[in-house]
């Protein structure tokens, strides 16, 4: 069936469907390109501003020797990667990669410079990827040390940098592109794309080239670009392109691998596919939960819990003898265990910095007060713990990592958030916000109007990096939740009304349960903008046509992700309407629940939040009593499919108990 016949059928009387098309403002042409992205669908690389000069400048440098410089993240080791292996595609041999360090400084810095030329003292030219766009000193640095600088890059700069040539679609004066929030991987590929079509004329060449849209995908996911315009394809092709890795693996192809960069690419891939296997990370098959809360996370531990990317980069840079040395553990393994490491560090982290948040309320103090904390912990997890802290409070935030030991004075050496920390040090943060707060224009705005409270900074309207000097701290934290509080003010007056009530019946759909019904009476508020879907008395989940249309249609424009969330589903839950509740994992630490009108709920760590307190208390002939607690549980739907049969699932991502 082709895209237009599918589209065809795609019944929009549906009433889900069709708020959800309007609310998105989506037209049929839109939803066409959403089912069948394609590789037609990416925009001209030629439209980057400044492209021309940097492949005409890097084709200059050809035989001469060059070292890439890339950021320390996901992000950058893909594009490092990729502008590795398309560098010796295009003829230009197997340029120097230089892992960074966080100690280096972010990307490419005069410490970064000094060890590349420490590594390779005949280097002519820099390549960042992704980064370089705001690191003015190390490019100054670079030239005067005789070496060419050519950037591409994709965070926010306000000044143009003195490189040679700049690629970066969100930089200085750069209002070109069509589509900004591509990730740093996509500017070097797309760069690498117009160096292509000026200069290389072979087709094996292209073919081979292509293959890193692979890399391209999974940095799209990792570096929370939004599933839309050409990231679509990107996700989407990369996706097919992992699959196809899986469904063809065998072990004579990973020990055939040659070893040039573009075989090590390869070899990379499939040892990342080995042990995703043999740790049952693929046995659902690949998607973007695999890219985003699998790939991206390990290739980032080693930075995160180490201060060292190299190991990342190694993955795609392993050699057949590696293979044949038994003794020696495989780099993907690796990553592995560092990640599961990592996972655990950040819960044992994030409990703390709840339960801080929580206990501070009893002295007055709220979320917004504490939207700029510092944690005693690896600086590389402060990203983390700031976008915890944001998905849970709704609000931004600035996690500030602590490294020092033996400070005590005052506290307690147990204390792990908000420690105090002594004049000279510099505190090193990370900062998330919710989609609809810009940060980066925030932080500008605190910059100018706060001259040298800040030390350095940069990053994305929902994530940036930033370092203050310990005696700076207080009153950074203190100018940032006023002026935060200020504009909430601002906001509220020009609104001219009281802030609405906040409903925990939060999605955009709600499917109505006898629960529900019994909630109206007393007074159960809803979102303003929610949908309601009749699923009580007769209209149950297997007799709801209009409900099974609208999830297999939402099923058609999978991915969904940043920038194009999948539509969320509140229902009300009586626990005494209930009349099945399954634990599942090997710790019973999931919950399924099933209610009486056909549909599963299931909750994932979410079995204790549904049991109930010991002892439970019983009757005269010693039976249990009612568990009357109700909760509204908000997610998204979708298809369970076992055996040949079919069933509506909600998983949830938001429950909210109700206090009756």
């Amino acid at each position: 069936m082709t895209t237009e016949q599918a589209v065809s059928l795609i019944p929009t009387q549906n009433s889900i469907i069709r708020a959800f098309l309007d609310r998105r403002s989506l037209t049929m042409e839109d939803v066409a390109y959403l089912i069948n992205p394609s590789e037609n669908h990416q925009h001209d690389p030629f439209l980057l501003k400044g492209v021309g000069k940097w492949i005409d400048i890097l084709h200059s440098l050809k035989g001469q020797p060059i070292a890439i410089i890339p950021d320390y993240d996901a992000d950058g080791v893909l594009s490092g990667t990729l502008a590795r292996v398309g560098l010796f595609l295009f003829g230009f041999g197997d340029v120097y990669l230089y892992p960074p360090k966080t100690c280096d400084g972010y990307g490419l810095s005069k410490k970064s410079v000094d060890n590349v030329l420490k590594a390779q003292p005949d280097t002519m030219a820099i390549i960042t990827t992704d980064n370089g766009s705001n690191a003015h000193d190390g490019i100054r640095y670079a030239k005067e040390k005789g070496l060419m600088v050519l950037v591409t890059d994709h965070h926010l700069a306000d000044t143009a940098p003195c490189a040679d040539a700049v690629v970066n679609p969100n930089g200085h004066g750069d209002n070109t592109y069509p589509f900004t929030h591509i990730s740093g991987t996509a500017v070097i590929y797309k760069t690498l794309t117009a160096y292509a079509r000026k200069y290389i004329d072979c087709p094996h060449v292209w073919r081979d080239f292509r293959s890193l849209v692979l890399l391209v995908g999974i940095s799209t996911v990792s570096d929370v670009m939004p599933f839309l315009n050409e990231n679509r394809y990107y996700v989407t092709e990369s996706v097919r392109m992992l699959t196809h890795f899986v469904n063809e693996y065998s072990v004579d192809r990973v020990c055939g691998y040659g070893d040039t960069p573009l075989h090590q690419y390869y070899r990379g891939v499939d040892l990342l596919v080995t042990t995703l296997q043999q740790n049952g990370k693929l046995k659902y098959g690949i998607d973007v939960d695999t890219f985003g809360f699998t790939i991206g996370p390990m290739l980032n531990s080693p930075r995160r819990m180490t201060g060292d990317s190299e190991l990342a980069f190694r993955l795609f840079q392993s050699k057949r003898a590696d293979l044949l040395d038994e003794q020696r553990v495989l780099p993907s393994d690796e990553l592995f265990a560092i990640n599961e490491q990592r996972k655990a560090y950040v819960r044992s982290l994030t409990n703390a910095l709840f339960s801080h948040v929580e206990g501070m309320q009893l002295y007055g103090k709220t979320p917004i007060d504490q939207m700029v904390f510092n944690a005693r912990m690896n600086k590389g997890i402060a990203g983390l713990l700031s976008g915890n802290f944001t998905k849970r409070y709704g609000l931004p935030s600035i996690a500030f990592g602590v490294e020092i030991t033996g400070i005590k004075d005052n506290q307690d050496e147990e204390d792990v958030i908000n420690v105090d920390v002594p004049s000279g040090y510099l505190l090193t943060g990370s900062a998330r916000s919710p989609e609809s707060f810009d940060l980066h224009s925030f932080l500008t705005t605190i910059d100018e109007e706060h001259p040298g409270l800040i030390e350095k900074w940069g990053g994305h309207p929902q994530a940036a990096g930033i370092s203050v000097l310990a005696e700076n701290y207080d009153r950074f934290r203190d100018v940032f939740v006023s002026r935060f509080t200020a504009i909430m003010d601002e906001q509220l007056h020009q609104n001219q009304k009281e802030p609405e009530t906040l409903s925990p019946f939060n999605g955009e759909y709600i499917l109505t349960t006898d629960a529900y019904e019994r909630l109206l009476p007393l007074g159960a508020s809803t979102a303003p903008n929610s949908e309601t879907v009749l699923l009580h008395g007769n209209h149950t989940v297997f007799t709801n046509q209009t409900l099974w249309e609208a999830v297999r249609f939402f099923e058609q424009l999978e991915p969904f992700g940043h920038g194009f969330p999948k539509p969320t589903f509140s229902v009300a839950i009586a626990m005494r309407d209930v009349p099945y509740i399954f634990n599942m994992g090997a710790g019973k630490q999931h919950v399924k629940l099933m209610l009486s009108n056909g549909l599963s709920v299931i909750h994932w760590n979410g079995a204790e939040l549904f049991s109930r307190f010991e002892p439970v208390e019983t009757d005269a002939q010693g039976n249990p009593a009612p568990d009357h607690r109700v909760f509204v549980v908000t997610g998204t739907l979708s298809i369970n499919r076992f055996n040949g049969d079919e069933s509506l699932q909600l998983i949830a991502e938001d429950v909210s108990e109700l206090k009756m």
